[in-house]
């Protein structure tokens, strides 16, 4: 059975691959991308800790 803490941590997994895709082709700053990351993990409860 998925706990709700796998389902929290691979959500944000997801949304931080959308978010360095989106970086990566210049749609969004570096800037701007660390400011999505950092409010997709509180949004999501999320305890992991992605390092770039």
């Amino acid at each position: 059975m998925i706990t709700m803490s796998q389902t929290k941590s691979a959500n944000y997994l997801f949304i931080v691959a959308v978010l360095k895709s989106m970086r990566d082709g210049a749609i969004i700053t570096p800037a701007e991308y660390e400011r999505a990351k950092r409010y997709y993990q509180k949004l999501t409860g999320s305890d992991l800790v992605i390092a770039d």
